[in-house]
């Protein structure tokens, strides 16, 4: 028997917004200059079909300036991973500017290990609260906020490789993290030509110096995985 529960997956981009049920798209809507989130997303949600109230759900997939990602290191005094995300929070702060450090942050792991350096992000307080009042206001309950670094490590599997290339790619920009010698290095974000996307991947790969390694791809237009050894990136 189907389901009459519907999950519903609404991706965010500067440029614009999509709403989705697993792989299908139902609809999109292209932001306006100086259209607020809360009015754009409420004329994608009119697109969506009729429910029950509170019967459906929704979870945001953000990739805007608003999410910040980062490497931290498992400092001496750290005792526990809760420590380590405390220590995480207080640096993405001090990096956000006075406004931001107003308003608050969310921060979680991507991926953590005991005693290595942990891939957090960060997501404006702020952001989260007017998603989670948006599904409010659409009836819809709130399965939280994604990020393209979720997808993408996940498909990995339970082990992550050894030494490997993360990139996630948009129309806006490019973020990449390094993974070396079983440790995260370094995560950054770059802003590369509009150009085919295999082209981004070998300029990004020579760039981090890291061409002889996998490449683990996001293009979170397409939101497929997918792994580019180096002889594809050739």
């Amino acid at each position: 028997m189907l389901s009459l529960t519907k999950v519903w997956e609404c991706d965010i981009w500067p440029h614009a917004l999509r709403l989705r049920l697993g792989r299908q798209v139902i609809a999109r809507h292209e932001r306006m200059a100086g259209e607020s989130l809360e009015t754009a997303l409420s004329l994608l949600f009119r697109q969506r079909s009729a429910s029950l109230p509170w019967r459906d759900s929704v979870t945001f997939h953000i990739d805007t300036d608003d999410l910040r990602l980062r490497v931290v290191p498992w400092q001496p005094g750290v005792a526990t991973p809760q420590e380590l995300l405390q220590l995480a929070q207080i640096q993405i702060i001090q990096q956000g500017g006075p406004a931001l450090q107003e308003s608050g942050w969310r921060v979680d792991f991507e991926s953590v290990g005991w005693q290595q350096p942990a891939l957090v992000s960060g997501i404006p307080l702020a952001c989260w609260e007017r998603l989670r009042a948006l599904a409010r206001q659409e009836k819809l309950r709130f399965r939280g906020v994604a990020t393209p670094f979720q997808s993408l490590l996940r498909s990995c599997g339970r082990t992550l490789p050894e030494h490997a290339l993360f990139i996630t790619v948009s129309a806006h920009q490019c973020r990449i993290a390094r993974r070396i010698n079983h440790t995260w290095h370094e995560v950054s974000t770059l802003s590369l030509p509009q150009q085919e996307t295999l082209a981004q991947v070998r300029v990004i790969a020579r760039l981090s110096d890291m061409a002889s390694y996998p490449h683990y791809l996001l293009d979170t237009e397409v939101g497929e995985p997918q792994l580019i050894t180096p002889e594809e990136s050739l």
